[in-house]
């Protein structure tokens, strides 16, 4: 299918490319990636990138962009594949729409190719993998973003599937081999100032199901108290509960007052939990995946299925 994709690009002169809103890197690492690839090997295309910011867009702005410019458009919609979660919904005004993603959802999102690969780390290592299948030239710009999203959606990879590890490494071999600025993407990912690291203080303790499933309940009053944002604090400390032996399942419950909505981060150590994530409207991948709650009541109904879960799997203390 990347042949079908590098095809549905060539045909066009203008191409927005958009991803999910509250970005990580992967969202960002593709959308950028991509960019460069357009640019790299088709130089006469006008490409655009589109969407909401946040302190993970590294090295660079997003494009504003008239509505005019959807007119005769190609729209790539990479690293997500439903609608609520696009950011920026003008590509509902495009010629054509493009949907690239390595989730386990389904797309409904009308489209004229929906390229899916779920058995893959990240948007980026499809991005990877299809310049290689395609022999595309590859910028350090481009092999710098593709790399970093490589990297963190793979929790520098740790949390990849056994029987994938040996194409996961040779896709990273053949991106690095493009002189990534492996060194300044680290610094920028996992370097942080006196400040934040105090701040994680506050979101270091939680508490235990019967089952051993972690979990915090972060309030809007925390939010303000730690000086970040929604995005910060649902995805960014939930990691904060990992690597304990004891614990096999590990979320994160944060209230996002302005679209009133609990966000749901979800984590786990060889256990399945996104089946549970897509009961509750979200999804994502088998071991790391999240949803948007109505309240915290749904949230402790995620919680008891999440506790049952780890009974399932004969993992308990």
């Amino acid at each position: 299918m990347t042949s079908q994709v590098l095809d549905l690009i060539k045909k066009y002169d203008k191409i927005i490319i958009h991803r999910h809103t509250r970005p990580d890197m992967d969202a960002i690492g593709s959308q950028m990636g991509l960019y460069h690839l357009i640019k790299d090997n088709f130089k006469d295309k006008m490409v655009y990138k589109v969407g909401d910011t946040n302190n993970l867009v590294y090295k660079t702005t997003m494009d504003e962009i008239s509505d005019s410019t959807f007119s005769n458009a190609l729209s790539i919609i990479i690293d997500v594949a439903v609608s609520e979660l696009v950011s920026d919904s003008r590509y509902l005004l495009a010629s054509e729409v493009l949907v690239i993603d390595h989730h386990r959802n389904d797309t409904n999102i009308e489209n004229s190719l929906f390229f899916q690969q779920s058995d893959y780390t990240s948007a980026c290592e499809m991005l990877a993998n299809l310049a290689k299948e395609e022999k595309l030239e590859v910028s350090s710009e481009a092999s710098t973003y593709i790399y970093g999203g490589m990297v963190t959606d793979t929790g520098r990879f740790q949390y990849i599937d056994s029987t994938n590890a040996s194409r996961v490494f040779s896709n990273a071999a053949f991106i690095t081999s493009f002189n990534p600025d492996i060194k300044d993407m680290y610094d920028f990912l996992y370097t942080e100032d006196l400040e934040k690291k105090l701040v994680k203080q506050m979101f270091s303790n939680f508490e235990l199901t019967s089952n051993n499933v972690a979990f915090r309940k972060n309030t809007h009053e925390m939010i303000l108290e730690s000086k970040l944002d929604v995005f910060g604090v649902s995805r960014g400390m939930v990691n904060l509960m990992a690597g304990i032996k004891e614990v096999p399942i590990w979320v994160s419950f944060t209230e996002d007052l302005e679209n009133n909505k609990i966000l749901a981060e979800i984590r786990s150590r060889n256990i399945i939990v996104v089946d549970i994530a897509k009961k509750y409207g979200g999804g994502g991948h088998n071991f790391a995946c999240g949803a948007s709650l109505k309240d915290f009541n749904e949230a402790d109904l995620m919680l008891k299925d999440l506790n049952e879960r780890v009974l399932e799997n004969g993992n308990i203390k």
